[in-house]
């Protein structure tokens, strides 16, 4: 009986946990083509990206101003073993509209005080690849900001940051091409993990499904002939 309530409990946990890993296979998969897809393109205006049912990995070519005044620092953010912040700033367009730009990764220093940062308030021409987050951060508690700029941040909430600024801004931003103009060290817009390793967990919880079951197919197997032969004695 405890063995059958075991199964019952455990069994569509580890078939959950598998069929979530193969979905999870399926968009990282599309996910890579889209990358592969989509890095030799030439770069596309901000308008052109705008057209996209999903600008994610297009590379983009802006031109305008940066608003030097007003920009957000992600926190937690780890570079060669390092903690740090990915620098956000506001970037007002020729068109008349704005994205957000990741300029890149700064050490963190000293937590009392954020990194100072320098900024070209010229007219520039950037480049770089659109980029959006791809889910829900995980987070310990509320991500409360404070009044004033910069702002330290904890995760990236696009509207959020919009209203912070207050102007529309897109739902994907830009992170820079390494050598632009301000940017700073820039991560890799990689994935944190393959798709391949999706489908490897879900071949893992699969098996792990199939051995509960066949353990306990054993054990009936084996009380069956138990109680055939206490009758047959």
């Amino acid at each position: 009986m405890k063995l059958t309530l075991l199964v019952i409990a455990l069994l569509p946990v580890l078939l959950y946990l598998g069929f979530w890993q193969l979905s999870r296979y399926e968009q990282k998969l599309q996910l890579e083509q889209t990358y592969q897809s989509r890095q030799h393109l030439e770069p596309v205006t901000f308008s052109q990206a705008r057209q996209f049912e999903d600008p994610l990995y297009l590379p983009l070519e802006v031109s305008g101003r940066y608003d030097p005044e007003r920009y957000f620092f992600l926190d937690n953010q780890i570079y060669q073993q390092q903690a740090g912040y990915d620098l956000f700033m506001p970037f007002h367009t020729d068109s008349g509209q704005w994205l957000l730009i990741n300029r890149g990764w700064l050490p963190a220093g000293d937590r009392s005080s954020l990194p100072y940062v320098e900024t070209d308030k010229s007219h520039l021409t950037l480049k770089g690849i659109a980029y959006k987050p791809l889910g829900e951060a995980f987070l310990l508690g509320e991500d409360i900001w404070e009044d004033g700029w910069p702002k330290r941040i904890q995760s990236i909430n696009l509207a959020k940051m919009s209203q912070a600024i207050n102007q529309a801004t897109p739902d994907f931003f830009l992170i820079l091409n390494t050598g632009e103009s301000g940017s700073k060290r820039v991560r890799p817009s990689i994935m944190n993990m393959t798709s391949e390793k999706h489908r490897g967990y879900a071949f893992q919880w699969f098996a792990m499904a199939l051995v509960l079951l066949a353990l306990y197919g054993y054990q009936m197997i084996r009380a069956g002939k138990k109680h055939n032969k206490n009758n047959d004695a």
